[in-house]
């Protein structure tokens, strides 16, 4: 597709939905819209973001069939997932922690996923991004799922250790780099971007997965930077 201004489709999850966590409150709240558009006057870009709250990769194919659909009319389409997909249903491993559970997508679907919405894409004649997870806190998530009652010496006897839930999304994070490689798909490696700062931990929100307003604006800057190397090329 050709513009005047290069358009950018976001397909992905509440990272890239601007979704915040107010402990305050226990609600979840959206980032007011101006910051995305100051983004978008300062690098010349045009966002399309398709982005839901709760979207797994297989959401996500549908919600990106469904632009093709309409006319994708887009220039890159950046694909971001893996956080929910990695995810478990918590209340279950709770309630039965001696069985076996799942992650809502098995790491074999996501990438099978992942890989389908790259060759959608590019059939529409748009090129496709991809983006690394930015990283979490497994204490604050663990504390956050349970604040209603959950059974955390139940759902820590299931996971082992704590920190295996980090460890999960990791391991979905670090398949989006293979899946790069592999088709040679332009990558915007958010989580290094998160982990070199020595104040990661404070771009979070208090449930561990949200990343607050200067996690975002990180994130934005990062997507930034990775466009205006690919505007040079």
């Amino acid at each position: 597709m050709e513009h005047d201004t290069l358009t950018l489709r976001i397909i992905g999850d509440s990272i890239l939905k601007g979704v915040l966590y107010e402990k305050a409150t226990d609600r979840y709240v959206s980032i007011p819209g101006q910051r995305l558009l100051a983004w978008q006057e300062e690098h010349g870009i045009e966002v399309r973001n398709n982005a839901m709250f709760g979207c797994t990769v297989t959401k996500g194919l549908q919600v990106l069939s469904r632009c093709v659909d309409r006319g994708l009319d887009s220039d890159l389409v950046l694909l971001e997932f893996g956080g929910n997909d990695c995810d478990f249903p918590w209340s279950e491993v709770a309630a039965r922690p001696e069985e076996p559970h799942e992650s809502f997508t098995s790491l074999d679907l996501f990438c099978s996923s992942l890989r389908t919405m790259i060759h959608i894409v590019k059939a529409a004649g748009a090129a496709p991004l991809l983006m690394t997870l930015p990283p979490i806190d497994s204490r604050r998530y663990l504390t956050h799922i349970c604040r209603n009652g959950l059974d955390e010496r139940a759902i820590l006897h299931w996971l082992g250790t704590m920190e295996n839930i980090s460890r999960r999304q990791e391991l979905y994070s670090l398949q989006v780099v293979s899946i790069a490689l592999e088709t040679g798909v332009p990558l915007i490696d958010v989580r290094s971007g998160f982990l070199a700062r020595r104040d990661c931990a404070d771009l979070l929100c208090e449930d561990g997965i949200h990343p607050n307003l200067r996690g975002n604006d990180l994130i934005w800057s990062l997507i930034g930077a990775r466009l205006r190397m690919r505007k040079s090329a």
